[in-house]
């Protein structure tokens, strides 16, 4: 009686995953009836590339641990860096603080001073006349100014080409001109015109009737704004450009050329400077 051997009903070759290759049993000979059935013998071969591998939990704990170290290394390390250019920063603020007032003291830097010498004044003939018709007037102020610089060790470079010179009466622009550009070394006094010029001023009835009585009473008060950088010299070290300021008070005893000054002041700031008077 022959006996062959079944394959399993489900054939695992199929599976798109794994591939299979079967070695078929060598046939038999005939036995005896009493002799038992010898089983098949199977030999199954799984390519490596469709092996899978999990690996145990242990290792995704150990990734998860090693991860959050290096992040915590990495924002220690940025916080370190931060703190080294935030100390460096105050160090060297620190020091050029100390620098400034060693320089401070030795200089003693003093404020320059102006005085409005005289003041010739030009376009503004009948202006007084408020019974005459308003008109247009073109008003010339000729500003002879006198600049002293006090400092021993100091020079005063004005840069003319950016300044700017006006003159008003009681809040009205009446002209605009420019200071011009020289170097004013250490102990020395300057003298020099300021010129500003003006065109198609009108004026209120109550304006004229006020710089008419100002001029019976010969005291016609104007305000000379000024603005012009200025840079400072110490030897051979020139600083940068700070803008200087300027407000002068003058009063004139007549609106002519020839007009005298009755009483002039000049307050003066430099910004980024300490002056002391």
């Amino acid at each position: 009686m022959n006996q062959s051997v079944s394959a399993p009903s489900s054939d695992p070759s199929s599976s798109p995953l794994y591939s299979f290759h079967f070695e078929k049993p060598v046939p038999q000979q005939q036995q005896p009836a009493a002799a038992a059935a010898q089983p098949g013998t199977y030999v199954v071969q799984v390519p490596k590339d469709k092996v899978f591998r999990v690996p145990p939990p242990e290792n995704a704990r150990l990734f998860e641990h090693y991860t959050r170290r290096a992040k915590h290394r990495s924002r220690c390390s940025c916080v370190r860096a931060c703190t080294c250019l935030l100390a460096a920063a105050v160090a060297l603020a620190v020091l050029l603080a100390a620098a400034a007032g060693v320089v401070y003291l030795v200089l003693r830097p003093r404020r320059p001073s102006y005085t409005v010498q005289a003041l010739a004044v030009s376009g503004l003939a009948g202006v007084g006349n408020a019974s005459a018709a308003p008109a247009a007037f073109s008003p010339g102020f000729d500003a002879t100014v006198r600049a002293d610089n006090p400092n021993g060790k100091i020079g005063v470079h004005y840069e003319g080409g950016r300044s700017r010179v006006s003159v008003s009466y009681d809040g009205v622009p009446l002209a605009d001109g420019a200071w011009p550009a020289f170097y004013q070394g250490p102990r020395n006094v300057t003298v020099f015109v300021a010129k500003a010029k003006g065109s198609g001023i009108r004026f209120s009835r109550g304006v004229r009737g006020q710089m008419a009585a100002a001029e019976r009473l010969r005291s016609v008060p104007f305000d000379v704004d000024v603005e012009v950088p200025v840079r400072l010299q110490v030897g051979g070290v020139k600083t940068w450009a700070v803008p200087a300021r300027a407000r002068c008070t003058v009063a004139v005893d007549r609106l002519a050329a020839d007009a005298k000054v009755v009483s002039s002041s000049c307050d003066v700031k430099v910004r980024l400077l300490s002056w002391r008077n």
